[in-house]
């Protein structure tokens, strides 16, 4: 598993994506990592969005697609978040499961430090 996570991870920094987070946890008691990535804006996210459906033969259109703001994928094993800077601080899902004891596995040094300042407000 830590293998494919870590190609996943590479794919992601190909793409340019930033402040790359990478968390397990339980989703109805099956564990899972779940993959925290910020694209420029919602073009960005959507031409993102296309490329992981083109690559990883994704059959289906994402959660969030239309809007481009948040995309979703959900590999089983692993959910990648795709989010445009201003929704994900909106919803600042890293300070969220830091209340639940859910484990981060991998954080860029950039994601902390912009959560640090974020999370200081």
């Amino acid at each position: 598993m830590e293998d494919l996570i870590d190609n996943v991870r590479q794919y992601l920094i190909d793409q340019k994506c930033k402040d790359l987070a990478i968390f397990k946890t339980s989703i109805c008691g099956k564990i899972a990592s779940v993959i925290l990535v910020s694209v420029a804006n919602n073009i960005e996210n959507k031409k993102l969005a296309d490329k992981i459906m083109k690559d990883f033969s994704f059959d289906s259109i994402p959660e969030g697609y239309n809007k481009g703001e948040w995309i979703v994928f959900d590999f089983d094993e692993i959910i990648i978040n795709s989010f445009i800077p201003s929704v994900r601080e909106k919803f600042n899902l890293e300070k969220l499961w830091q209340k639940e004891k859910v484990e981060n596995i991998l954080k860029e040094p950039s994601a902390m430090k912009k959560r640090a300042k974020s999370s200081k407000k």
